[in-house]
């Protein structure tokens, strides 16, 4: 996120409209919550139902957030605000992790890396990941174990994305031989190499959401706690326009989801799509149809669904 007050307002598709319920709602009945990596100030105080602050270690973008955790969602507890907790699964503010202060040993060859050896970044030091077991086992000791000891019982790990373009890192011909058995293939030779290397893709990324919830839910019921795992993610239609792959079309079949973000804004929503063979920005129709398959695709489960409403692109192009 670029903006340095940028919040995302996000809606329950309860009611689309803003709620009138007053600061402080009960988790069931949240209804609007915005995202920040930033502790309270009024300039940001929205008088939504809850606010998801971003990161234990903050926002990837925000790097003048310098104080913890615990002082940032307490500040905002202090203004009467229920607190819930949003990070990426598949990047973020990891460097600890990348740089081998978390366990004596550096991590950067498990970004997402292209035909060409370079990796996919989301920021300075913050790759776009492979999601390794020693990821997920940081994730959940050092984020998770955190938010749910700070006494946050709703979760959000955003955008289980990996590139199409991507596969080409040592740790995903790791990956890919302990998951097919035979030596990685380069998916630029074949098909079904290009086949073999998404379908590994997506498993990577549903075996994540599983592993990091599943540790979320037991965990907090240790705690005393009914923790709740929500996934924010762009539309099927945009992850097909972006060309990125993602787990997204099975995750109803994981009982460790309690429901969506559908992450539709302007930078999703003006990408160019065809219609009577003309490709160009289409931004309301866009914006309805990607809203529209991710509410059909849920619908069935009962789970939550929250619409965002997020006027501010992540590039200067606004």
């Amino acid at each position: 996120m670029t903006n340095y007050y940028k919040c995302l307002i996000v809606c329950s598709m309860a009611t689309v409209a803003m709620a009138g319920n007053a600061v402080g709602a009960a988790p069931d009945d949240v209804k609007t919550t915005f995202q920040s990596s930033r502790e309270w100030r009024p300039t940001i105080d929205n008088r939504a139902d809850a606010v998801m602050v971003y990161g234990v270690g903050g926002n990837p973008s925000d790097r003048s957030a310098r104080t913890s955790f615990e002082e940032r969602v307490r500040s905002w507890k202090d203004k009467g605000y229920t607190v819930h907790f949003m990070t990426g699964i598949a990047w973020g503010e990891y460097q600890d992790y990348f740089t081998g202060k978390w366990d004596g040993k550096t991590h950067l060859d498990e970004g997402q890396v292209t035909q060409r050896g370079d990796t996919i970044w989301h920021g300075h030091m913050v790759p776009y990941i492979v999601p390794t077991d020693s990821f997920l086992t940081y994730l959940k000791e050092r984020h998770i174990k955190r938010v749910i000891d700070a006494g946050i019982d709703a979760i959000f790990m955003e955008e289980p994305e990996f590139w199409a373009r991507g596969g080409y890192s040592d740790a995903f011909k790791r990956e890919w031989k302990k998951y097919y058995g035979f030596d990685w293939r380069p998916q630029d030779e074949s098909p079904e190499n290009t086949y073999l290397a998404n379908k590994l893709k997506y498993h990577l990324y549903y075996n994540a959401l599983n592993e990091v919830f599943t540790y979320a839910k037991e965990y907090g019921k240790s705690r005393g706690m009914d923790v709740k795992c929500y996934v924010p993610t762009h539309s099927l239609v945009n992850y097909s326009q972006w060309q990125i792959v993602s787990p997204e079309a099975s995750l109803a079949s994981l009982p460790c989801v309690d429901g969506y973000i559908a992450q539709v804004w302007t930078g999703t929503s003006r990408e160019p799509n065809y219609y009577n063979g003309v490709a160009r920005e289409r931004v309301f129709e866009t914006a309805y149809l990607e809203y529209g398959s991710m509410e059909s695709m849920t619908a069935p489960t009962g789970r939550k669904m929250f619409f965002l409403t997020d006027p501010i692109e992540d590039r200067a192009k606004d």
